[in-house]
């Protein structure tokens, strides 16, 4: 779900309408490469303030609305890879006994291409830019 954008600059802004919101997801998806819907969160973000308001958290909700999987970073590679595990296993029945989910806490890794990064970030405007390399800064200090 396309919640907010999360690095606005002067020419990739904050949402003033649900049609720059649909054209900055669509401009997303382009950019990217994201081959699955995107669902929009509407103007007011509830469901962003329903789920933490944590920035770049990944969600994948099942039926009934049971979440199914949570990321504190957006991985394409490790959603698609955990959509296709969790298929398998929702489709596989043993041949006694039955099955129970359980919930794991894991340490992933992502792929970091720190130039496409950047240059969406200047995409955006050079506000974006220049606000997240503070917030770096302001990281790099807290430790």
């Amino acid at each position: 779900m396309y919640t907010r954008e999360a690095h606005p600059g002067e020419h990739v802004g904050h949402h003033t309408s649900f049609e720059v919101k649909r054209a900055n997801a669509a401009l997303l998806r382009d950019e990217v490469g994201i081959r699955r819907p995107i669902l929009l969160d509407d103007l007011a973000g509830s469901a962003h303030h329903a789920y933490g308001l944590l920035p770049n958290m990944t969600y994948v909700i099942g039926r009934g609305g049971r979440l199914i999987y949570r990321a504190d970073w957006t991985s394409a590679a490790n959603v698609e890879s955990f959509l296709t595990r969790h298929e398998e296993q929702r489709r596989h029945r043993p041949a006694r006994g039955g099955r129970s989910p359980y919930v794991s806490e894991q340490l992933e890794y992502r792929d970091q291409d720190r130039e496409a990064f950047d240059e969406r970030l200047r995409r955006n405007g050079p506000r974006s830019y220049d606000e997240f390399r503070r917030a770096e800064e302001i990281w790099r200090e807290r430790g």
